[in-house]
């Protein structure tokens, strides 16, 4: 006998339920939209246990409909990994699920102790210091490789700033931004 765990997909339809987890008519998109967060967290809390991670994941809405997945506890980094890329997968698996479970594209980020909002602050001043670099010199930058969540915040931080225009140039994985003189 063998002792196997898995993953619970949140709320899985069987061959029967399957047909009933896709929005029907008359289902608003609030309550597809809180099922969909609801799954996001019962997916992520039972991978936390699965895992055997001490954490809790809580589901919550940001700007446009987001569902953003807030994760806290102890001795978290590890999910966060080198430049984020474990939790880049982390928020791939859970809109996987979401997407398996509610039968419809899944909008959510999944954050864990708040990295997400440092990595954007850092990139935000990343991205004015480079710009003030390149209007003192007149001479164009290129920043590092970037993901395109990354990439965006970049393009949005620099959007008003006076004098710089930004481009992305380049093929994934080494997609980075050039901050040009206007």
């Amino acid at each position: 006998m063998t002792d196997e765990t898995t993953i619970p997909a949140p709320d899985a339809p069987d061959d029967h339920a399957a047909e009933s987890a896709a929005p029907q008519d008359g289902v608003s998109d609030e309550d597809l939209l809180d099922d969909q967060a609801d799954a996001a967290e019962d997916f992520v809390n039972g991978l936390l246990d699965v895992i055997g991670f001490d954490g809790d994941a809580e589901a919550d809405f940001g700007d446009d409909d987001l569902i953003i997945v807030n994760v806290s506890g102890p001795d978290m980094a590890v999910l966060i990994g080198r430049h984020g890329a474990t939790l880049e997968a982390l928020q791939d698996l859970t809109r996987a699920a979401v997407q398996h479970a509610t039968q419809e594209r899944a909008f959510l980020m999944v954050d864990i102790e708040g990295y997400r909002e440092r990595q954007r602050e850092r990139i935000e001043s990343q991205a004015i210091r480079a710009a003030e670099r390149v209007t003192s010199s007149g001479r164009p930058t290129r920043l590092e490789p970037m993901t395109s969540y990354e990439r965006k915040i970049v393009h949005d931080s620099l959007a008003e700033f006076a004098g710089v225009q930004t481009v992305s140039e380049g093929e994934e994985p080494e997609r980075c931004i050039v901050i040009r003189p206007a």
